[in-house]
């Protein structure tokens, strides 16, 4: 891939833009509730309603943008998906509670979370269309935006914004609107939507990749296909698993402990969980180019499942063979998943096909971690063992749906 001067000019624009999207876009994630929690005044219930429905408006939208992909390119859905985050943040700046203009507020709060899962989506098609042996490895550099701000951690934002800000939100986002608007006319002159478009090859080869002389299918063609189900499947549990673990991970560690004592004790692990997804980050990527992807894919999905037993037994005391676990649990469900879930589409229907697949397959991933909050909040949150069955019902349900995947991609080849 280094050989070639002119690719390796475009393969890491595209890896670094990536990179700092991601950054970006776990800041505004991440942060955002607290932020807003912190400093700008609404109530939790009014803050928490416009955060759901923008992440459930993000499942349609995923189907739009991956029929755009198909159609027309990536580049310009990921500059009107930069251009929505940023007017969010500047929706935000002009919607405190010190201005009553809750309908602003409520309507930036819904855009953000929804622009910017469509921004790592459009990522993650950049780099299926510029990578095929390198494909994980260059996922894995541009979403390492997200566990390098895991790494920070947002209380060391809130701290940022409360003591170096004064307490004053608006700065933030109005940095964040700009490096938006920066990244966004990086993608429109410094980028491609493939490397065709700049008389090269994926991974700078010289030659096209054998298989692609026909073209992109029809998404109708594709629905006769059973590896479409078994990925949406796959992709569903898997997105809610991890998600479910994540998420309620602290009500757990709450509800062994008796109150705040056990987490504060976990606290470090944690940290340390956070540090570790970095490297994790890259060796799921190298294995989904070494191993195979949808070989990962069932490896991860079996951490996942190990991640969920070790909070559904976990002890109330935390130790070194205690805490170790839960650190290597938080690293391999934020540093994996992404970059596995991104690489399996690309590899089981390859990179004219894909945008394609994802018309129905990213939808589903996006739909999952929504429904998270509404599934906990039904079966009593993170302090129920029975959530754990759910979550660990999904993770087995995932596993199955890849092998299977497994077993009916190799009759195919």
């Amino acid at each position: 891939m280094f050989k070639n001067r002119k690719f390796t000019y475009y393969a890491l624009t595209v890896c670094l833009t990536g990179l700092a999207y991601t950054f970006l876009c776990a800041a505004l994630l991440d942060g955002q509730g607290q932020i807003i929690r912190a400093f700008v005044g609404w109530p939790a219930e009014e803050i928490s309603l416009p955060v759901t429905v923008g992440r459930f408006w993000a499942a349609p939208l995923a189907a739009l943008c991956c029929r755009a992909f198909a159609r027309s390119g990536v580049r310009g859905s990921l500059i009107v998906c930069s251009a929505l985050a940023a007017l969010g943040c500047l929706g935000l700046v002009c919607g405190g509670a010190e201005n009553g203009r809750y309908w602003l507020f409520a309507l930036s709060a819904a855009v953000i979370p929804c622009a910017c899962t469509l921004v790592q989506l459009a990522l993650a098609a950049l780099c299926t269309q510029w990578f095929i042996r390198f494909r994980g490895r260059a996922l894995a550099v541009a979403f390492l935006g997200g566990p390098l701000f895991s790494a920070v951690g947002a209380a060391a934002l809130i701290n940022f914004v409360g003591v170096a800000l004064g307490g004053d939100y608006r700065p933030f986002y109005l940095a964040v609107a700009v490096l938006l608007a920066l990244l966004a006319l990086v993608v429109r002159y410094l980028l491609r939507d493939r490397p065709e478009d700049a008389g090269l090859y994926p991974d700078g080869d010289g030659r096209a990749p054998a298989g692609e002389q026909d073209g992109p299918a029809a998404l109708t063609g594709l629905m006769r296909d059973k590896r479409l189900w078994l990925a949406l499947l796959a992709a569903f549990a898997l997105a809610f698993a991890a998600a479910g673990t994540l998420e309620f991970l602290e009500g757990r560690l709450l509800a062994k402990g008796g109150g705040p004592t056990l987490l504060n004790r976990a606290a470090p692990w944690l940290a340390l969980g956070a540090i570790l997804s970095i490297p994790a980050s890259y060796v799921f990527g190298w294995l989904c180019d070494r191993v195979g992807t949808v070989g990962t894919a069932i490896l991860l999905g079996l951490a996942d499942l190990a991640a969920i037993a070790l909070l559904w037994r976990f002890p109330k005391e935390v130790d070194l063979t205690t805490g170790l676990p839960l650190a290597v649990a938080v690293a391999i469900v934020t540093g994996g998943t992404p970059i596995v879930l991104a690489a399996c589409v690309g590899r089981v229907f390859g990179r004219l096909n894909a945008p394609v697949a994802g018309q129905l397959i990213y939808p589903a991933a996006v739909l999952a971690p929504a429904l998270t909050g509404p599934v906990g909040a039904a079966l009593g949150g993170g302090a129920r063992a029975r959530l754990y069955a759910v979550l660990g019902a999904a993770a087995c349900l995932g596993v199955l749906a890849w092998a299977a995947l497994w077993v009916l991609d190799r009759k195919k080849e």
